[in-house]
Formats: C-alpha cells, structure tokens, sequence
C-alpha cells in the first residue's frame, strides 16, 4: 500500500489499466510528465506487484519496454480499527485527493473546462445530510455507475479524474435517530 502513497505512482495505477499495454514514452505523454522521471515508479509498482512487464518492441532501431496493469480493475481493502491499515489507506486517500486539487487547479488556470451546462467538466461540491441505510445503498449504487462510467477504455476522447470521497460524520450533536 505504501507505494501508492506518492502521487506519480498513483498516476500510473489510474490510467496504466485504461491503457493495455504501453511504453514509458506513451504512458509519460498521457501523464504529461517527463518519460525519465516514471522509470524509478514503474520499477516500484512492478516490485509489489502492481505493474507487470509486458515485454518489448522496436522503435526506429530502439527497444523499448512495454508495461501493464497487474489487473483491469484494482480496489483498496480496508482494515478498520486500531489494528488495521487505516495509516496506509489515509495516505493513498491523501494522494488522492492531492492529485485531484493538482488537476483541479490546472483546468480552473488554462480556463479551457466547460463549467456549467449538459457537458460541464469541471466539479467541486460537498454535500452533506442525514441517510437512512437505503439512502446510502443508493449513494454507492450511483458511485458504482459513475465508476464505470469514468473506467473507459482507449484513447478516444478525453482523459478525465473523478475523485469522490464518503465518509460519515459522527458527530454527536449530528445524529439523527430515526425513532424520535
């Protein structure tokens, strides 16, 4: 887990699985990142195991390394409690939503994201309110959706980040029993 911590690498782990099989060179201009600056992550990801080797190919006389996702689709596993892994998990979370502020900064600074109509691009919000349990089946029914719809495969179009956080907010002075 500790190596998703750091925001290159969960770069990679985004989008190398909506890629199949890439160079370093193709995999740096979808980062927008120097092609050198991703071989030290992608020697990291294939050690834990999270990367694979795909072999190599020749470009105009030179080899060079191709690379894959372990899996199409990768998900945390949280251990709750003391005893569990919420210090690594915190961390990836944190990488998260870093890289989200980054390329959320980055559409609001070159003004080129439609920010309001039907195709609107560009989102932040927080919303907060009281839900029973069938509430919350329909929240991550919709998150589920809008994961599958964001997983597209391919080059085709353009690459987006969608970065959703749900968490209760157990608050004493904040629960609402349904019984009163």
């Amino acid at each position: 887990m500790g190596a998703l911590a750091a925001s290159a690498r969960q770069e990679i782990v985004d989008v190398l699985p909506r890629m199949g099989v890439v160079s370093v060179a193709e995999l740096a201009v979808t980062l927008g990142r120097p092609a050198d600056s991703l071989y030290y992550h992608l020697r990291i990801l294939k050690r834990v195991g999270l990367v694979l080797s795909a072999g190599y190919r020749m470009i105009a006389g030179r080899r060079e390394a191709l690379f894959q996702a372990v899996a199409a689709d990768m998900k945390l596993h949280y251990e709750l409690g003391k005893n569990g892994n919420g210090k690594e998990v915190n961390a990836i979370v944190a990488s998260m939503l870093r890289l989200g502020m980054r390329d959320f900064n980055r559409s609001v600074e070159a003004g080129e994201a439609a920010v309001s109509g039907p195709n609107r691009e560009l989102w932040a919000l927080r919303e907060t309110g009281w839900l029973s349990q069938e509430q919350i089946g329909e929240v991550n029914r919709y998150i589920v959706k809008l994961m599958r719809a964001a997983a597209r495969t391919g080059p085709d179009g353009r690459l987006y980040g969608v970065t959703v956080l749900l968490t209760p907010l157990d608050r004493p002075s904040n629960r609402h029993e349904e019984d009163e």
